[in-house]
């Protein structure tokens, strides 16, 4: 066998492990994907008070909920992670159009509570937000685009399926 017809072969053997590998990997997120698909959004769902984009400091019809779940927003997005400071709603909203499972909790809520929540929401996988909520009548409220779980206790495991379940499940596909 010459050296031309070794290299060949080997060309065509990495080009079909390079493809299998790439099916199988595809095949995969493809699986996680309609796995994730099939399950039903968690929360209540909210009346849809619609995506329109507002001037900055503009005034719009109140919010159906606390913490809104859709309604007028910025055009800037709150960005993802965990934020310490209260961020404006429009921000947010604006984010979750994008597809943000956001995790509030009360601004008072003790740091032992707060660090539970942070576990939970650090591994966890998907666009999320993490923020405290100054007029937040529970301990810790879930929202998505359209959806509303409140919660009266730190309950990790709900806030890690609450993220992993209704991230990225909005009308827009866009940076958080």
């Amino acid at each position: 066998m010459s050296v031309e017809t070794k290299i060949i072969g080997s060309i065509i053997l990495l080009t079909i492990l390079v493809l299998g590998g790439s099916v199988l990997l595809i095949n995969k997120d493809g699986i996680a994907t309609k796995e994730k698909l099939s399950k039903p959004l968690m929360g209540e769902k909210m009346p849809d008070q619609g995506a329109i984009h507002v001037k900055e400091g503009s005034t719009h019809i109140a919010y159906n909920s606390n913490p809104p779940t859709s309604g007028p927003h910025w055009a800037g997005v709150a960005g993802p992670g965990i934020k310490d400071e209260a961020v404006p709603d429009e921000l947010v909203l604006h984010s979750m159009e994008h597809g943000a499972a956001v995790v509030w909790y009360k601004s008072d809520l003790d740091k032992e509570e707060v660090d539970k929540i942070k576990e939970a929401f650090n591994n966890s996988l998907g666009k999320k937000i993490m923020l405290p909520r100054k007029e937040l009548d529970v301990p810790v409220a879930l929202t998505s685009w359209g959806y509303l779980l409140k919660l009266n206790t730190v309950d990790t495991k709900i806030i890690k399926e609450f993220i992993e379940t209704n991230n990225d499940r909005a009308p827009e596909k866009a940076a958080i």
